[in-house]
């Protein structure tokens, strides 16, 4: 009997207009598009989602390798990472209906800025079970910790659990230890993965 759902967040329950994040942080004072893609591919985002920056933290390592973000505030960069996001409104419909028949929790790589920009935005995680999110568990998908760490706050078995990600290598990790796992792509395949477990959808 599955007991509990895991969901991704970022192009799972949300869409994430990269392009469009891209191009606000680019716009920032100092910054140009090579910069902001050197950041994105660095250990400093890496560790942001990891927890080993807080927003501050973050701010301050720009500043001191990159020699930018020396004018800007928290809320500023908050302000700026609630514009990417909107709401995959044909998968989080299905969560009410799935919440009645098992927990559904978040299982994200994120990180305080962004899951910030979100709260104040959508107020998403009150509508949720829980959330396992990277930068609170130290450890980011696929790495073994942070499942096991789903797996204890679910107080579930492996078998017990479905998890839907879009990337391959976080869905083979799940399935590595013995999560029921699926690679979302479409909302009509998601539909189907859940209704073979059982599960009734409106």
């Amino acid at each position: 009997m599955i007991k509990t759902i895991f969901f991704d967040l970022g192009n799972v329950l949300v869409h994430v207009d990269k392009d469009l994040a891209i191009r606000e942080i680019a716009n920032l004072p100092g910054f140009d598009l090579n910069m902001v893609m050197q950041i994105a591919a660095s250990n400093i985002e890496t560790a942001f989602e990891k927890g080993l920056f807080s927003i501050a933290g973050y701010i301050g390592e720009l500043q001191q390798q990159y020699d930018v973000l020396h004018d800007i505030t928290a809320e500023q960069l908050v302000a700026i990472w609630q514009k990417p996001f909107t709401i995959n409104q044909p998968v989080w419909k299905l969560v009410p209906t799935l919440k009645r028949q098992a927990a559904v929790i978040l299982l994200s790589n994120t990180n305080e800025l962004h899951i910030r920009a979100i709260e104040e935005k959508y107020s998403l995680l009150k509508e949720l079970d829980n959330a396992v999110l990277s930068f609170q568990v130290g450890a980011r998908k696929p790495e073994e910790l942070i499942y096991r760490e789903a797996l204890k706050i679910a107080a579930a078995d492996p078998d017990e659990c479905l998890f839907i990600d879009d990337l391959p290598e976080n869905v083979a990790a799940a399935r590595q230890m013995g999560i029921h796992s699926h690679r979302f792509e479409t909302v009509a395949r998601l539909k189907t993965f859940l209704t073979d477990f059982g599960f009734y959808l409106n």
